[in-house]
């Protein structure tokens, strides 16, 4: 009886964190839309259709190429973060949180780039399209560290540097010889 009750409660409360997560994707789907159709309207009535004389082949090849690149991380967020329901009207999966870390935020970071990119060249100059030279900057930050670790090692592939080779060695790992060292009882399971 116990047992059934906390399962009822654990599923009210995951479906409550799934509603959450579905609304504030919702919220987000339609900021970004409302947000792309702003920057795009802004851009072409000012730029394309008040300041013509300065819009070129090559403005013209950039906005696309960059319009084109906002509309597929935004396809992919919507197909990411859709929530889908059931024929009833529950909700089947709230799908995945497009708060959260990793690509996603990464995805957003160069919409709203683009954004900035699209107004900022519109009133301003058109040398701020130079401003998308950060996207492969910070890549080359982040990444770095990495090849920088990668390199360091030989490209052995073990990924633990010069200490595990000993370790390696002696055929023990890192905790392996840590507790040995602490005096503990260390159980070998092969």
């Amino acid at each position: 009886m116990l047992e059934e009750i906390g399962r009822l409660w654990f599923a009210s409360m995951a479906n409550a964190s799934s509603k959450k997560i579905a609304a504030a994707n919702a919220k987000t789907l339609t900021n970004l839309r409302l947000g792309f159709l702003s920057v795009n309207i802004i851009y072409l009535l000012w730029r394309v259709f008040y300041h013509w004389a300065s819009f070129s082949k090559t403005i013209g090849f950039l906005y696309i190429c960059t319009t084109g690149l906002t509309l597929l991380f935004y396809s992919i967020l919507k197909s990411s973060g859709t929530p889908t329901y059931t024929i009833d009207g529950t909700l089947r999966s709230s799908g995945d949180d497009l708060n959260s870390e990793g690509l996603t935020a990464y995805m957003f970071d160069i919409i709203y780039v683009t954004w900035f990119i699209d107004i900022t060249t519109a009133f301003i100059s058109n040398k701020f399209w130079y401003t998308y030279l950060v996207i492969p900057g910070y890549a080359v930050y982040k990444g770095l560290p990495f090849v920088i670790s990668y390199l360091g090692r030989g490209g052995s592939g073990n990924g633990n540097g010069d200490e595990s080779n000993q370790g390696d060695q002696s055929g023990k790992s890192k905790r392996q010889q840590k507790m040995e060292k602490r005096g503990g009882k260390v159980k070998y399971v092969r």
